[in-house]
């Protein structure tokens, strides 16, 4: 009997390095009987989920490429970890998995990590930072690049973080039996992280190498490049900032209060989530703990901020930096006077000043090389 152990996620639950530690430990894996499957150079086969955005949805398709990845195994026991698997959300997709899985592999054991949704949805979206274009990236097209260090609540950041039905609709299509479900915590996991708690899923005396993946960024990396991403600003002149943004190592923190309001957003879902699959003493599947943050976060772009950063963009070379600095005072104002200022003579001098700064203010329009247009761009990545 064949067995497949599918490792859907979700994303930001140490994927990266429980992927490339099987990827390293592959010919070990293969003396013990396990055979891993991986589309890409580091054991990610996420490429197997495209990711699409048209006007404001995001959507997403099972490609081919999971089936000839799982048509080239030859083991009695397969290992995949593809993360993205885990933005599937309707049913007839999980069951296309399902039948090219059932195809080959007579077992099916699917493996999932949650991790609490204000946590998972602030390293989610620092991932997108790491990029220079918008909408190149997975978690670009999902989480946005709005202000704070959480996406703006739509209807596909509730599909996404409504890991219960998402649950349900796995637990229907390969049965209860076949779901083995972990809260992404140190205290939640077997042996206190993801790569020691995944061996012992598998049985045995496994014992994967630990390699862990540093995809951190600072708050500067975080604000300038949602901020430049958010307002248009061409990929090639991003890329001439990024190296001044990381050197900040600051690291970036939201309100208590804002994370609070996050994570409740999803009460519900979390509700049932606990009463079915991953139980917890909150009631809420997930500790509710939120003392880690600051009661005044710092992740929101600042006049300070703007001080500080905007020389720079006149020494990296981007097209008219005048334009761009004015754009992002301007930003810095509209924001001041949606607070609803109780002093009506600032708010029309904040309007005044934002006025003649509009006369200035541009976003220099960068053309791609020629050769850049005639490659065809992926239109899905992480």
């Amino acid at each position: 009997m064949r067995t497949l152990y599918l490792h859907i996620g979700f994303h930001k639950t140490g994927s990266s390095s429980l992927q490339l530690a099987l990827k390293r430990y592959a010919q070990q894996l293969k003396a013990m009987g396990f055979e891993f499957l991986g589309l890409g150079k580091k054991g990610n086969s996420s490429g197997a989920v495209e990711v699409f955005k048209r006007g404001e949805r995001v959507y997403f398709q099972l490609n081919q490429r999971l089936d000839m990845l799982l048509a080239s195994s030859t083991g009695e026991r397969a290992i995949v970890s593809a993360e993205h698997l885990c933005f599937l959300h309707l049913r007839r997709d999980i069951e296309q998995v399902h039948t090219i899985c059932s195809n080959y592999f007579d077992d099916i054991r699917v493996v999932i990590y949650l991790r609490r949704q204000d946590l998972q949805a602030v390293s989610f979206k620092k991932q997108s930072a790491r990029g220079c274009a918008l909408n190149m990236s997975s978690s670009s097209k999902l989480l946005g690049h709005s202000e704070g260090a959480f996406p703006r609540i739509d209807d596909n950041i509730k599909i996404y973080y409504d890991y219960f039905a998402k649950l349900q609709l796995w637990e229907r299509v390969f049965g209860k039996a076949s779901l083995t479900i972990r809260g992404f915590s140190s205290e939640a996991l077997r042996g206190g992280d993801i790569l020691s708690d995944f061996s012992t899923f598998l049985g045995g005396d496994l014992a994967i190498p630990h390699c862990r993946v540093n995809e951190g960024i600072g708050r500067k990396q975080f604000l300038l490049t949602h901020k430049l991403l958010e307002l248009g600003v061409a990929e090639s002149e991003i890329k001439k900032l990024k190296p001044a943004m990381a050197g900040d190592k600051t690291v970036l923190k939201p309100s208590r209060s804002a994370a609070v309001d996050f994570f409740m957003q999803f009460k519900q879902s979390n509700q049932q989530l606990n009463d079915h699959y991953l139980q917890h003493g909150s009631g809420l599947a997930f500790n509710d703990n939120f003392s880690s943050y600051p009661v005044r976060g710092n992740d929101r772009l600042c006049s300070q901020d703007l001080a500080a950063w905007v020389p720079e963009l006149f020494s990296a070379g981007v097209q008219a930096p005048e334009g761009l600095r004015d754009t992002l005072l301007i930003g810095r104002i509209k924001a001041l006077l949606a607070e609803k200022l109780k002093d009506a003579a600032l708010a029309e001098e904040l309007k005044g000043l934002a006025q003649c700064l509009a006369s200035t203010a541009h976003i220099a329009q960068v053309r791609e090389p020629w050769y850049r247009l005639l490659k065809g761009r992926k239109r899905s990545g992480r």
